[in-house]
Protein backbone atom coordinates (compact mmCIF):
# COMPACT_ATOMS: atom_id res chain seq x y z
CA UNK A 1 0.00 0.00 0.00
CA UNK A 2 1.41 3.14 -0.93
CA UNK A 3 1.82 6.52 1.00
CA UNK A 4 -1.17 8.44 0.40
CA UNK A 5 -0.16 12.42 -1.03
CA UNK A 6 -2.21 15.57 -1.18
CA UNK A 7 -1.36 18.82 -2.25
CA UNK A 8 -3.21 21.38 0.30
CA UNK A 9 -2.01 24.68 -1.15
CA UNK A 10 0.76 26.25 -3.39
CA UNK A 11 1.61 29.81 -4.73
CA UNK A 12 0.12 30.34 -8.08
CA UNK A 13 2.97 30.31 -10.12
CA UNK A 14 6.74 30.11 -10.03
CA UNK A 15 9.22 32.82 -12.09
CA UNK A 16 12.56 31.80 -13.39
CA UNK A 17 14.94 32.90 -10.72
CA UNK A 18 12.08 33.21 -8.03
CA UNK A 19 10.41 30.92 -5.07
CA UNK A 20 7.19 29.39 -4.33
CA UNK A 21 6.01 28.08 -0.96
CA UNK A 22 4.00 24.69 -0.78
CA UNK A 23 2.57 22.46 1.71
CA UNK A 24 1.16 19.10 1.75
CA UNK A 25 -0.25 16.24 3.68
CA UNK A 26 1.69 12.99 3.80
CA UNK A 27 0.08 9.33 5.36
CA UNK A 28 1.87 6.49 6.09
CA UNK A 29 2.37 4.78 9.44
CA UNK A 30 5.78 3.63 7.73
CA UNK A 31 7.19 6.68 6.10
CA UNK A 32 10.77 6.29 5.60
CA UNK A 33 11.14 9.25 2.72
CA UNK A 34 9.87 11.95 1.93
CA UNK A 35 11.17 15.24 -0.09
CA UNK A 36 10.29 17.42 -3.02
CA UNK A 37 12.15 16.61 -6.41
CA UNK A 38 12.99 18.54 -8.88
CA UNK A 39 13.55 18.43 -12.92
CA UNK A 40 17.28 19.41 -12.18
CA UNK A 41 18.66 17.12 -9.38
CA UNK A 42 18.04 18.98 -6.69
CA UNK A 43 15.66 17.54 -4.14
CA UNK A 44 13.96 20.20 -1.48
CA UNK A 45 13.83 19.12 2.00
CA UNK A 46 10.23 19.49 3.59
CA UNK A 47 9.13 20.75 7.33
CA UNK A 48 6.33 19.49 9.32
CA UNK A 49 3.90 22.10 9.29
CA UNK A 50 0.88 22.72 11.80
CA UNK A 51 -0.71 19.26 12.78
CA UNK A 52 1.07 16.03 12.40
CA UNK A 53 0.74 14.55 9.05
CA UNK A 54 1.12 17.91 7.52
CA UNK A 55 4.26 19.42 5.38
CA UNK A 56 5.55 22.95 4.15
CA UNK A 57 8.37 23.54 1.36
CA UNK A 58 9.90 26.82 0.17
CA UNK A 59 10.88 25.89 -3.55
CA UNK A 60 13.40 27.78 -5.97
CA UNK A 61 13.91 27.54 -9.34
CA UNK A 62 17.73 28.48 -10.18
CA UNK A 63 18.17 31.29 -12.33
CA UNK A 64 20.82 28.78 -14.79
CA UNK A 65 17.76 26.55 -15.69
CA UNK A 66 15.41 26.70 -18.41
CA UNK A 67 12.52 25.06 -16.84
CA UNK A 68 11.00 24.34 -13.31
CA UNK A 69 9.64 21.06 -12.17
CA UNK A 70 8.68 19.95 -8.43
CA UNK A 71 7.17 16.36 -7.55
CA UNK A 72 6.56 15.52 -3.65
CA UNK A 73 8.04 12.10 -3.29
CA UNK A 74 7.22 9.69 -0.32
CA UNK A 75 8.16 6.27 0.10
CA UNK A 76 7.30 4.21 2.71
CA UNK A 77 9.53 1.09 4.52
CA UNK A 78 8.53 -1.90 1.97
CA UNK A 79 9.83 1.00 -1.06
CA UNK A 80 6.55 1.94 -2.30
CA UNK A 81 6.54 5.08 -3.51
CA UNK A 82 4.04 7.98 -4.44
CA UNK A 83 4.24 11.21 -5.99
CA UNK A 84 2.29 14.61 -6.50
CA UNK A 85 3.31 17.00 -8.58
CA UNK A 86 3.16 20.62 -7.07
CA UNK A 87 0.69 22.09 -9.73
CA UNK A 88 2.94 25.62 -10.18
CA UNK A 89 2.30 28.20 -13.47
CA UNK A 90 5.72 28.94 -15.20
CA UNK A 91 6.71 32.41 -15.62
CA UNK A 92 9.97 32.84 -17.55
CA UNK A 93 12.21 35.90 -16.83
CA UNK A 94 15.16 37.41 -19.09
CA UNK A 95 18.13 38.45 -17.23
CA UNK A 96 20.85 40.73 -18.44
CA UNK A 97 24.07 39.91 -20.19
CA UNK A 98 26.93 41.86 -19.57
CA UNK A 99 29.70 41.96 -21.87
CA UNK A 100 32.57 43.29 -20.05
CA UNK A 101 36.03 44.36 -21.04
CA UNK A 102 38.89 43.40 -18.94
CA UNK A 103 41.44 46.43 -18.70
CA UNK A 104 45.08 46.23 -17.75
CA UNK A 105 44.79 48.44 -14.92
CA UNK A 106 41.89 46.58 -13.11
CA UNK A 107 44.85 43.09 -14.00
CA UNK A 108 47.49 44.69 -12.21
CA UNK A 109 45.53 46.51 -9.65
CA UNK A 110 42.87 44.38 -7.95
CA UNK A 111 43.42 40.97 -9.76
CA UNK A 112 47.32 41.49 -8.56
CA UNK A 113 45.90 42.05 -4.87
CA UNK A 114 43.69 39.24 -4.56
CA UNK A 115 46.06 37.25 -6.52
CA UNK A 116 48.11 37.50 -3.59
CA UNK A 117 46.14 35.98 -1.11
CA UNK A 118 44.82 33.48 -2.70
CA UNK A 119 46.50 29.85 -2.41
CA UNK A 120 45.12 28.93 -5.95
CA UNK A 121 46.88 31.73 -7.50
CA UNK A 122 50.15 31.10 -5.61
CA UNK A 123 52.95 30.62 -8.40
CA UNK A 124 50.61 32.01 -10.84
CA UNK A 125 52.04 35.69 -12.75
CA UNK A 126 49.94 35.79 -15.94
CA UNK A 127 47.46 38.09 -15.08
CA UNK A 128 44.60 36.42 -17.54
CA UNK A 129 45.28 33.04 -15.99
CA UNK A 130 44.77 34.55 -12.30
CA UNK A 131 41.61 36.45 -13.13
CA UNK A 132 40.55 32.71 -14.91
CA UNK A 133 41.45 30.90 -11.49
CA UNK A 134 40.09 33.92 -9.12
CA UNK A 135 36.74 34.17 -11.41
CA UNK A 136 35.97 30.19 -11.68
CA UNK A 137 38.07 28.00 -8.67
CA UNK A 138 37.91 30.86 -6.12
CA UNK A 139 34.58 31.88 -6.87
CA UNK A 140 33.26 27.59 -7.18
CA UNK A 141 35.10 27.05 -3.77
CA UNK A 142 33.35 30.14 -1.90
CA UNK A 143 30.03 29.63 -3.46
CA UNK A 144 30.22 25.80 -2.11
CA UNK A 145 30.57 27.02 1.53
CA UNK A 146 27.78 29.14 0.87
CA UNK A 147 25.71 26.82 -0.62
CA UNK A 148 26.47 24.15 2.03
CA UNK A 149 25.80 26.50 5.08
CA UNK A 150 22.43 27.72 3.27
CA UNK A 151 21.08 24.09 2.83
CA UNK A 152 20.08 23.35 6.02
CA UNK A 153 16.62 22.81 7.07
CA UNK A 154 15.38 22.19 10.84
CA UNK A 155 12.94 18.82 11.15
CA UNK A 156 11.20 20.44 13.74
CA UNK A 157 7.41 21.07 13.38
CA UNK A 158 6.06 24.78 12.74
CA UNK A 159 3.09 26.43 13.13
CA UNK A 160 3.23 29.67 10.83
CA UNK A 161 6.14 31.57 9.19
CA UNK A 162 5.93 35.04 8.85
CA UNK A 163 8.28 37.20 6.56
CA UNK A 164 8.76 41.09 6.71
CA UNK A 165 9.69 42.97 3.39
CA UNK A 166 13.29 42.31 3.08
CA UNK A 167 15.49 45.92 2.27
CA UNK A 168 18.65 45.72 4.03
CA UNK A 169 20.28 49.03 3.28
CA UNK A 170 18.66 52.48 3.96
CA UNK A 171 18.31 54.85 1.08
CA UNK A 172 20.56 52.73 -1.08
CA UNK A 173 21.04 52.44 -4.99
CA UNK A 174 20.89 49.19 -6.97
CA UNK A 175 24.35 49.11 -8.66
CA UNK A 176 24.17 45.61 -10.58
CA UNK A 177 21.20 43.34 -10.45
CA UNK A 178 20.61 39.51 -9.58
CA UNK A 179 20.47 36.98 -12.42
CA UNK A 180 23.06 39.42 -14.95
CA UNK A 181 25.39 36.50 -16.74
CA UNK A 182 28.49 38.07 -16.91
CA UNK A 183 31.19 37.31 -20.16
CA UNK A 184 34.43 38.82 -19.86
CA UNK A 185 36.95 39.39 -22.78
CA UNK A 186 40.35 40.87 -23.27
CA UNK A 187 41.63 41.84 -26.19
CA UNK A 188 38.02 41.11 -28.07
CA UNK A 189 38.69 37.24 -26.09
CA UNK A 190 36.43 35.96 -24.21
CA UNK A 191 38.50 34.44 -21.35
CA UNK A 192 35.67 33.93 -18.03
CA UNK A 193 32.01 34.26 -17.49
CA UNK A 194 29.94 34.04 -14.65
CA UNK A 195 26.89 34.90 -13.15
CA UNK A 196 25.75 37.27 -10.33
CA UNK A 197 23.61 36.03 -7.83
CA UNK A 198 22.78 38.86 -5.34
CA UNK A 199 21.53 42.51 -5.73
CA UNK A 200 24.67 44.94 -4.67
CA UNK A 201 23.09 47.90 -3.10
CA UNK A 202 25.09 51.05 -1.79
CA UNK A 203 24.72 53.83 -0.04
CA UNK A 204 27.43 56.21 1.43
CA UNK A 205 30.49 54.27 2.54
CA UNK A 206 30.33 51.72 6.20
CA UNK A 207 26.87 52.34 6.06
CA UNK A 208 24.57 50.08 8.54
CA UNK A 209 23.19 47.13 7.25
CA UNK A 210 19.80 46.50 9.08
CA UNK A 211 17.76 43.18 8.02
CA UNK A 212 14.42 43.81 8.59
CA UNK A 213 13.52 39.88 9.52
CA UNK A 214 14.89 38.58 13.01
CA UNK A 215 16.88 34.94 12.67
CA UNK A 216 19.64 32.95 13.89
CA UNK A 217 23.66 34.04 12.74
CA UNK A 218 24.62 30.89 10.94
CA UNK A 219 28.19 32.48 9.46
CA UNK A 220 30.61 35.27 9.98
CA UNK A 221 33.79 35.32 8.36
CA UNK A 222 35.97 35.67 5.07
CA UNK A 223 34.94 33.99 2.27
CA UNK A 224 37.20 34.73 -0.52
CA UNK A 225 35.10 36.62 -3.11
CA UNK A 226 32.64 37.83 -0.87
CA UNK A 227 35.04 39.54 1.92
CA UNK A 228 33.53 39.62 4.99
CA UNK A 229 29.77 37.69 4.73
CA UNK A 230 27.49 37.00 7.75
CA UNK A 231 24.57 34.78 6.59
CA UNK A 232 21.24 34.66 8.74
CA UNK A 233 18.69 31.85 8.66
CA UNK A 234 14.69 32.82 9.22
CA UNK A 235 13.90 29.47 8.95
CA UNK A 236 12.23 27.43 6.83
CA UNK A 237 15.46 27.11 5.11
CA UNK A 238 15.41 31.12 4.17
CA UNK A 239 18.77 32.32 4.30
CA UNK A 240 20.07 35.92 3.67
CA UNK A 241 24.21 36.48 3.19
CA UNK A 242 25.50 40.05 3.14
CA UNK A 243 29.12 40.30 1.40
CA UNK A 244 31.92 42.84 1.32
CA UNK A 245 31.28 44.35 4.86
CA UNK A 246 33.81 46.21 6.47
CA UNK A 247 33.08 45.66 9.98
CA UNK A 248 30.88 42.62 11.13
CA UNK A 249 29.02 42.99 14.58
CA UNK A 250 27.43 39.81 14.72
CA UNK A 251 28.52 36.14 15.78
CA UNK A 252 27.78 32.45 14.70
CA UNK A 253 25.01 31.19 16.91
CA UNK A 254 23.26 35.04 17.93
CA UNK A 255 20.23 35.42 17.63
CA UNK A 256 19.11 38.85 16.55
CA UNK A 257 15.88 40.55 15.64
CA UNK A 258 14.46 42.23 13.25
CA UNK A 259 16.34 45.92 12.59
CA UNK A 260 19.58 44.64 14.26
CA UNK A 261 22.63 46.51 12.94
CA UNK A 262 24.08 43.49 11.90
CA UNK A 263 27.80 45.02 10.18
CA UNK A 264 28.87 48.21 7.54
CA UNK A 265 29.06 48.29 4.17
CA UNK A 266 32.40 47.85 2.26
CA UNK A 267 34.86 46.60 -0.10
CA UNK A 268 36.23 43.63 1.23
CA UNK A 269 36.79 40.91 -1.39
CA UNK A 270 35.77 40.97 -5.06
CA UNK A 271 34.52 44.63 -4.55
CA UNK A 272 35.32 47.46 -6.70
CA UNK A 273 33.86 49.99 -4.42
CA UNK A 274 31.86 50.60 -1.02
CA UNK A 275 28.49 48.77 -1.24
CA UNK A 276 26.92 45.20 -0.11
CA UNK A 277 26.40 42.24 -1.97
CA UNK A 278 22.90 40.92 -0.81
CA UNK A 279 22.02 37.52 -1.44
CA UNK A 280 18.93 35.43 -0.49
CA UNK A 281 18.98 31.66 -0.54
CA UNK A 282 16.66 28.87 -0.23
CA UNK A 283 18.29 25.89 0.93
CA UNK A 284 21.42 26.40 -1.33
CA UNK A 285 19.63 28.11 -4.19
CA UNK A 286 20.40 31.81 -4.87
CA UNK A 287 16.76 33.56 -5.46
CA UNK A 288 15.25 36.73 -6.91
CA UNK A 289 15.56 39.70 -3.93
CA UNK A 290 13.14 41.75 -5.65
CA UNK A 291 10.15 38.92 -4.51
CA UNK A 292 11.27 39.25 -1.13
CA UNK A 293 11.33 43.24 -1.33
CA UNK A 294 7.68 43.20 -2.38
CA UNK A 295 5.34 43.34 -0.21
CA UNK A 296 2.36 42.11 -2.02
CA UNK A 297 4.29 39.37 -3.53
CA UNK A 298 5.30 37.71 -0.13
CA UNK A 299 1.28 38.52 0.43
CA UNK A 300 0.50 36.03 -2.28
CA UNK A 301 2.71 33.84 -2.11
CA UNK A 302 3.56 33.07 1.61
CA UNK A 303 1.06 34.49 3.90
CA UNK A 304 -1.82 33.65 2.10
CA UNK A 305 -0.81 30.37 1.01
CA UNK A 306 0.01 29.29 4.59
CA UNK A 307 -3.54 30.96 6.05
CA UNK A 308 -5.28 29.24 3.17
CA UNK A 309 -3.67 25.88 4.22
CA UNK A 310 -4.31 26.37 7.97
CA UNK A 311 -8.03 26.61 6.99
CA UNK A 312 -8.48 23.95 4.92
CA UNK A 313 -6.23 22.23 7.56
CA UNK A 314 -9.09 23.07 10.13
CA UNK A 315 -11.86 21.95 8.41
CA UNK A 316 -10.38 18.34 8.17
Amino acid sequence: KRPLLGTIANSYKIKKGGAALVVFKAEDENLKELYIQTNFEKKFKVQPFYKDGYYISLLAWPVTESTFKATIMAKDKADNISRADVPLYLKDASYRVSNIKISDSFLKGKIAELAEEFAETQGVTDSIEQFKIINEDVRAKNEELIHEITSRVSNEMIDDFKVNKMYPLKNAAVVAYFGDHRLYSYNNEKISESYHLGLDLASNAMAEIKPQNGGDVVFTGYNGLYGNMPIVSHGLGLYTLYGHCSSVNVNIDDKIKGGAHIANTGKSGYAMGDHLHFGILIQGIEVRPAEWMDTTWIKLNINDVIDNAKSIIDKK
